[in-house]
């Protein structure tokens, strides 16, 4: 259970620590995030600051003397503070995939994987890592995430993330179609905004090429822009995802969600020689989320079919 009390205390901490670095160093806010991580990791202050910035510094990287933070009060907190150096800097915020996202997918899998005690997830397009994350964080089984992003603001951040919860060295700064020769249980991410490029859409391109760093019988969960299946720019796409997966299920989410445009979770498995067949596809729209009783049943319903079909 999330203690608000310490996401507070810790996004505080991090906060009053970058309006430091920005006051001394006029240093971006979002780098203040991944410098106060590191000084965070090394118990001490590297960058060149008066005695009294220092000793400010010092004074609140005490709140983690002898406290062991969960990892999601953590996350929740960088959350923030990624928020608001976005805010900072005029950028937009819709890279950073809500957290009722990454939530609805860590349910997804734990059906869909519920005796599994140890899970390898992976997100080619990780950005910040926050739906990454998220479902690591909050799945019960042992997590080990892995993320790929080519974007070196966005790695920056979320390597901090993964080294202030301790996830170890499981983010790569590379381009995602040259990532490969690893086996993952599941791969969860969320598609960008794309336009077909001569003939070629960068959904379609990650879930082809991905293809080879699933398991036989992984899972491929993703958040699609809901005119995901009409590119009919690109040839064979279908066909080819029909020899390659099996189409598990779609969940529709709420257009209030989302500024640009309706978005669902596409849920598919990667064929294999053991892989059961799936005679009843998921086919779920979640309502507003702002009607909690509604969202509660359609969850009840959803968790019928996970019951009933696998």
């Amino acid at each position: 259970m999330v203690n608000q009390s310490n996401v507070e205390q810790i996004f505080d901490c991090i906060d009053a620590s970058c309006m430091t670095l920005y006051e001394e160093l006029k240093m971006p806010y979002l780098q203040g995030i991944t410098e106060t991580c590191n000084n965070i990791l090394s118990k001490s202050v590297t960058e060149e600051l008066s005695d009294n910035a220092k000793k400010q510094l010092n004074e609140l990287m005490k709140i983690f003397d002898g406290t062991d933070f969960p990892k999601e009060e953590i996350r929740k907190a960088m959350q923030l503070a990624i928020l608001k150096g976005l805010k900072h800097s005029k950028r937009s915020n819709a890279d950073i995939t809500p957290d009722t996202i990454g939530l609805l997918m860590t349910f997804i899998l734990e059906k869909l994987s519920h005796k599994t005690k140890k899970i390898i997830l992976f997100d080619p397009l990780a950005g910040t890592a926050n739906l990454l994350l998220t479902v690591a964080n909050n799945i019960s089984c042992e997590a080990i995430p892995i993320g790929v992003d080519n974007n070196i603001d966005s790695y920056n951040l979320a390597i901090a993330m993964f080294d202030i919860m301790d996830y170890g060295e499981g983010m790569y700064y590379q381009d995602t179609f040259t990532f490969k020769n690893f086996q993952a249980d599941a791969i969860v991410t969320d598609f960008p905004s794309s336009e077909v490029i001569n003939k070629h859409y960068l959904p379609y391109d990650v879930i082809k090429y991905h293809h080879n760093e699933l398991r036989d019988g992984g899972y491929f969960l993703a958040l699609i822009a809901n005119d995901f299946f009409e590119k009919t720019e690109v040839d064979g796409f279908k066909q080819i995802i029909s020899s390659l997966y099996q189409s598990i299920g779609l969940i529709t989410l709420p257009n209030t969600m989302f500024k640009t445009g309706g978005k669902s979770i596409l849920i598919l498995q990667k064929l294999g020689e053991n892989v059961k067949k799936v005679t009843k596809f998921l086919l779920a729209e979640i309502p507003s989320f702002q009607d909690s009783k509604a969202v509660n049943d359609a969850i009840i319903r959803m968790d019928g079919w996970f019951t009933d079909n696998l």
